[in-house]
């Protein structure tokens, strides 16, 4: 017997779910595990609401709520409309959860450990009215690659291309509008590169994906993977595990811990 097991994308608990995001991410896995089921195969079907991030503290902040309160409510939405959807999840987690917080810390003590990590003082966004660091999606500009205006500083939804705010063009908070400055902070950093020729040799024989993905995942890699900081100037999210003064009160980045949570 072959043993599977199947995630689909953990769900934002900033907002409801509808149809189209049953359609795309969730029924296609289910049938094929109902599939496997069916056939006699051992399989775990888990998911959960990704409960960290920017899209939750931007919705609590336009809100004048927490962001505690924001989770609460759409964890449980979505979990009811997947149960009325009949999705058939043998676990319906979050990231909210004690197990989560831990083996996310230790993921990132043994990046630390194995030298995959660096912490490095570099400019980030701030906002001198709202007297605030701005994450990467708190900042919006102008695509420097296809000129797409009213991009966010973490990715253009036109051309996919990764940003960051320092090289938006004209960046501005997303929150009151006022053009932003970049001032020193310390973050830790992932050494990309070190990963670099075992993604591609892993995504070069991903077949059944679709040659545009494939290509375009192989087009980034083929540029050249940078440093990526995985610590954010936020106080919602699971906090940097270290005895740290120069990251205290900062949290792991939302897209270093959530894939944990599958």
């Amino acid at each position: 017997m072959v043993r599977y097991m199947v995630t689909s994308a953990l769900p934002y608990a900033n907002g409801p779910i509808h149809a189209g995001h049953l359609a795309g991410a969730y029924l296609p896995a289910d049938i094929f595990v109902r599939y496997l089921r069916l056939k006699g195969e051992e399989v775990l079907f888990v998911c959960g609401t990704d409960e960290h991030g920017t899209p939750i503290t931007f919705r609590a902040l336009k809100e004048g709520r927490s962001a505690r309160e924001i989770v609460d409510e759409f964890h449980e939405h979505i979990k009811t409309t997947f149960e009325r959807a009949k999705i058939s999840f043998d676990y319906f987690g979050r990231t909210e959860l004690p197990v989560h917080y831990r083996v996310s810390q230790e993921f990132f003590l043994k990046a630390l450990e194995n030298g995959h990590l660096v912490k490095k003082v570099s400019k980030q966004a701030y906002c001198e009215h709202d007297k605030m660091f701005l994450p990467d999606r708190y900042v919006i500009g102008t695509c420097p690659y296809c000129g797409a205006e009213n991009q966010r500083g973490d990715q253009c939804e036109v051309c996919g291309h990764p940003l960051t705010p320092e090289i938006l063009i004209n960046p501005r908070c997303n929150i009151c509008g006022n053009p932003v400055t970049f001032k020193d902070s310390a973050h830790y950093y992932i050494h990309m590169g070190d990963f670099q020729e075992r993604l591609k040799e892993w995504v070069e024989k991903q077949e059944h994906w679709k040659p545009n993905v494939r290509n375009t995942v192989l087009g980034w890699i083929k540029e050249g993977l940078e440093e990526r900081a995985i610590t954010r100037d936020l106080d919602w999210g699971i906090p940097v595990p270290l005895d740290d003064e120069d990251v205290k009160g900062k949290v792991l980045y939302v897209w270093f811990e959530a894939p944990v949570g599958y």
